[in-house]
């Protein structure tokens, strides 16, 4: 079956293609997923909606119904379009009349709004509290005006000869944030996340160096490639759209192209020039692996409010869920290899995210700032 194929990695290009044209159609608006494990009581039903979804695909004509956009309070058992990883199974489901929620053993599990707060540190090691500053002119940085715009960094154009100087925008748990450097790239900051960067490039290229997670959109410059430097691979460019993930505390850095021409190198005789939609990873042997060949969007739904994971386990999305509330993910037992498919919007509260994953059988508890994960 094609969704059984996808998860367990034998679908082909097409097929995947195919079928994540239909999740996302299906999944337009505030959707939420349930992920659970009850293949021995509810099998019959799901080979028969598979086999369904299946000629959906091969045919191509069949209606779907479409999901109204909605804010609405997370119940985990409410009416919505969902998929149901089950034991290996993708188990796809139609709206369907709202029930009463069960009462909800993580409802307690909540914490407040993040205290941390952005900074930006000078050339002169001066370090700015970006929550304290009104919007408007900040500071002279090496030739370069830099002022504020809401949530956003936005240094001017350098005029010819201003000496450089580095800076460092700092991003906490739970926040993000814009930058304009002075040759016109926008880049968007994820939680926990670092950029240094010159307040001027001169010389023959234009170089930043990320620690965490970046969207950029690169100003062309053919004179002048721009480069990405991460504690693994650098990202080389000339005028692009991508984005780099690249936290200390996960194996892989992964790369996924939006738009334009990327380079990926991971050392020496090892590089790759990327295809627009492909997503790739580089671990600690320098190996540059393709992940996806049509998932780069998937990639950066981070920087429009949303928690989107296709596929992948949950230890790498509870990383994600830990940055974002600031708290920290404790494994009582062993490390559940289960993979899980959502979309969920950030706004949510801790608690109401936490209870996308109830329906598989995890158990959570809270001891402050702590979240413990229970088999």
């Amino acid at each position: 079956m094609l969704a059984e194929k996808y998860l367990n990695g034998t679908a082909t290009a097409e097929e995947a293609a195919a079928l994540h044209e239909w999740y996302d159609h299906v999944n337009e608006g505030d959707t939420e997923i349930v992920v659970a494990e009850q293949a021995t009581t509810l099998q019959d039903t799901g080979d028969r909606i598979l086999r369904q979804l299946r000629e959906q695909i091969a045919v191509g004509d069949t209606p779907v119904v479409p999901m109204e956009p909605r804010r609405r309070t997370w119940l985990p058992w409410t009416a919505a379009a969902a998929v149901l990883l089950i034991a290996g199974s993708t188990w796809f489901l139609r709206p369907s009349a709202e029930v009463e929620a069960p009462q909800s053993p993580i409802a307690a599990i909540d914490v407040p709004a993040p205290a941390n707060k952005p900074t930006l540190t000078l050339g002169n090691g001066t370090v700015l509290d970006l929550s304290e500053h009104s919007d408007g002119a900040l500071a002279q940085q090496g030739g370069s005006a830099v002022s504020k715009e809401e949530s956003m960094l936005v240094y001017e154009p350098g005029h010819d000869g201003a000496q450089a100087v580095m800076n460092k925008l700092s991003v906490p748990k739970g926040v993000q944030y814009r930058i304009v450097l002075s040759d016109g790239t926008k880049v968007w900051l994820n939680a926990a996340s670092e950029l240094q960067f010159p307040s001027v490039f001169n010389g023959a290229q234009r170089q930043v160096t990320l620690v965490g997670e970046g969207y950029f959109e690169v100003a062309a410059n053919a004179n002048k490639p721009f480069v990405v430097q991460t504690g693994g691979p650098r990202i080389e460019v000339l005028g692009t759209a991508f984005n780099v993930k690249a936290y200390a505390e996960e194996p892989r850095v992964k790369t996924a192209l939006l738009s334009g021409s990327v380079r990926v190198v991971a050392g020496e005789g090892r590089s790759r020039l990327m295809h627009i939609g492909e997503v790739n990873a580089v671990g600690g042997d320098r190996e540059i692996k393709i992940i996806s060949e049509s998932d780069a969007e998937q990639a950066v739904a981070w920087k429009d409010g949303v928690f989107s994971f296709r596929n992948e386990y949950i230890a790498e999305i509870l990383l994600e869920i830990g940055r974002w509330y600031d708290v920290e993910i404790v494994y009582e037992g062993p490390v559940s290899h289960r993979r899980f498919t959502g979309k969920v919007s950030r706004s949510y509260s801790l608690s109401e995210t936490l209870s996308v994953l109830l329906a598989s059988n995890l158990h959570f508890r809270q001891e402050g700032k702590k979240i413990i994960v229970m088999p």
